[in-house]
């Protein structure tokens, strides 16, 4: 009996979605399709798996309270939000595409919730260690991802030139349909990598091996030419500097030792061997257009064209994709998404709470920046400068539309919510709500259900009808699946 007690309170949640973003990045899920759409697809999977997990009333409960303990204006202003996108959904041109995207945010949401709720068990269970656990995760993410990097970089430089290929480096950035999809994972994982380094790195043996993935990551920066990420990253640095006091100062030396050494090593492994080689190259530099939007002001301009046109409900979730054009299926800008797509209502409210739990997690970091554990102050430092720069990087692209940052960004935001410490007294959901609750999950997963599966069985000849007949050289434009845009 004690034990199945012990299986109902393991949290299950949590680890399902540390099993996605270990995996994500590192396997093919569906080799026959775009890495998008495979990663989408496994994306399901974890949110069904979530869905298993609810049948335990223990899971529901602690959803349930972490949602009871948020604060009253952010629960009616979400529950708004909910209705508002719903309606929009009902009201859009194609309601089975729009309800998808409702659906799919709410059991991100959800996920989010499981995960704060995830995050309070762990911490308890071991005396407020967990946090090292998200840090390992994130590291043996990173070190299988470069691995892989240096396997194919051995493979191009020992091998290639007998097949007649040279050194490109778009090689080395696999498990990604784009190099700015990855950006987005590294935006979210950088800050974290150099904190096993700073907390295990006693020996040299030691030092040497915990620098090295940060190193290889940060050199995949430098070479991606991700714009996005850099300014983001950037974004997490000032934050930290900003909030942590002498522990944001002291990570942030470090982060900038960890460009150091990502710059060293493109210097040396991307720039020198390949030419001592007299390998013909082909890399990814953006020092010519640094400044350009890329036309990100097209997307912006037509998001603006039909929140103005739409103010009250928006042309529904996911509708951008609606309506081609020949840049992008989704604005670049998650608040020009929101007022767009979602109307200017659910669009100011769904920022304002996303503010608003920014503003909070800096507060906290602040009052705690000299109190506590060293590893504790500099964990929620690396938290920090995480979701600022995934919050910064999401107003110039699609943080908010892929799956892996997703369900990063629901991971992070829900270990965030979760090492927040409960108010003393506050209050527990009632039944009622806690049936709505579960009742409004229980739609969401029919609707995306209802929205994926005329869509599973034909993604490869959807894209394949939509190429024929075009250019060689056309790109797909992303969304949900890797052919962006929805049609009936």
């Amino acid at each position: 009996m004690q034990c199945l007690t012990r299986l109902r309170v393991m949290p299950w949640t949590l680890f399902a979605v540390a099993a996605f973003v270990f995996l994500a990045p590192n396997i093919d899920f569906a080799p026959s399709l775009q890495w998008h759409d495979g990663q989408r697809l496994a994306q399901l999977v974890l949110l069904i798996v979530m869905l298993v997990t609810l049948t335990t009333p223990d899971v529901l409960h602690g959803i349930a309270g972490i949602w009871a303990e948020l604060r009253s204006w952010i629960r009616i202003a979400l529950a708004a939000v909910c209705v508002l996108g719903f309606t929009s959904s009902l009201l859009a041109p194609l309601p089975r595409w729009a309800l998808l995207e409702w659906g799919l945010l709410l059991l991100l949401l959800t996920a989010a919730l499981a995960v704060a709720a995830n995050r309070r068990t762990l911490g308890d269970a071991l005396s407020d260690h967990a946090d090292p656990l998200l840090v390992l995760l994130f590291f043996a993410t990173a070190a299988a991802y470069a691995v892989t990097t240096c396997s194919v970089y051995g493979a191009m430089l020992l091998v290639g030139s007998a097949y007649g290929q040279g050194f490109d480096i778009r090689e080395l950035y696999t498990g990604f349909s784009n190099v700015r999809f990855f950006g987005h994972v590294q935006t979210m994982l950088l800050p974290f990598l150099l904190l096993p380094a700073m907390w295990w790195g006693t020996t040299r043996a030691r030092r040497v091996l915990l620098w090295s993935v940060p190193a290889i990551w940060w050199m995949l920066a430098v070479g991606s030419g991700t714009r996005g990420t850099w300014a983001a990253l950037l974004a997490g640095v000032i934050a930290a500097v900003i909030f942590g006091g002498n522990t944001g100062r002291l990570w942030a030396k470090w982060q900038v030792a960890g460009l150091g050494a990502g710059m060293l090593c493109y210097g040396a492994f991307v720039l020198g061997i390949p030419q001592l080689m007299d390998l013909p190259a082909s890399y990814l530099h953006r020092a010519g257009d640094i400044i350009s939007l890329s036309r990100r002001e097209v997307l912006w301009e037509t998001a603006l064209v039909y929140a103005a046109q739409h103010p009250l409900l928006g042309v529904g979730p996911m509708h951008y994709a609606y309506w081609a054009n020949e840049v992008a299926a989704h604005p670049h800008n998650a608040v020009l998404q929101w007022l767009a797509e979602w109307g200017v209502p659910a669009g100011l409210l769904l920022t304002g709470v996303w503010a608003a739990g920014g503003i909070s997690l800096a507060a906290q970091v602040r009052r705690a920046a000299e109190q506590g554990d060293e590893r504790a102050r500099l964990f929620r430092v690396a938290l920090l400068a995480a979701l600022t720069g995934a919050s910064a990087q999401a107003m110039v692209d699609g943080v908010l539309v892929m799956p892996v940052s997703q369900v990063l960004l629901a991971l992070l935001a829900g270990w965030a919510i979760g090492m927040m410490p409960g108010a003393a007294g506050a209050r527990v959901a009632g039944r009622g709500e806690r049936l709505l609750l579960t009742l409004a999950v229980l739609f969401a997963a029919a609707a995306v259900v209802y929205g994926v599966a005329p869509e599973i069985g034909q993604l490869a000849e959807r894209q394949q009808a939509f190429l024929a007949g075009r250019d060689p050289n056309t790109i797909l434009l992303p969304r949900l699946w890797a052919l962006g845009w929805i049609r009936p």
